[in-house]
């Protein structure tokens, strides 16, 4: 048996050699990502995130308030609400969905 060199296997391993499956791996991570095709636009997403963090504020507000009563358990909750009411908003400003404006028979 013969002693191999640790730094052996690494210099194998890098890749420098020119491995064709390690081109391809290299090839697709340097791609850009494509474009998902339910892919959601800045808007719809900042909704969303006013949605689930108002919820959340809710749930939160909602706990203080059963402990005990406190001004600071009501100041989250209506904050929370605040923030509830500005998610609805920014979905009903959003419009249709793309698909039903497709399937929306023309006169």
């Amino acid at each position: 048996m013969s002693a191999r060199d640790p730094g052996e296997g690494k210099a194998r391993e890098g890749g420098d050699g020119g491995d064709a499956r390690g081109d391809a791996r290299e090839g697709a991570r340097q791609r850009a990502p494509r474009a998902r095709r339910g892919a959601r636009s800045e808007a719809e997403t900042r909704a969303r995130r006013a949605l689930g963090g108002g919820g959340l504020l809710l749930v939160a507000g909602l706990a203080l308030v059963g402990v005990g009563p406190s001004d600071a358990g009501m100041a989250l909750t209506v904050l929370a609400l605040l923030v509830l009411v500005y998610g609805i908003h920014s979905f009903g400003r959003l419009g249709p969905e793309r698909d039903e404006r497709a399937r929306a028979p023309s006169r």
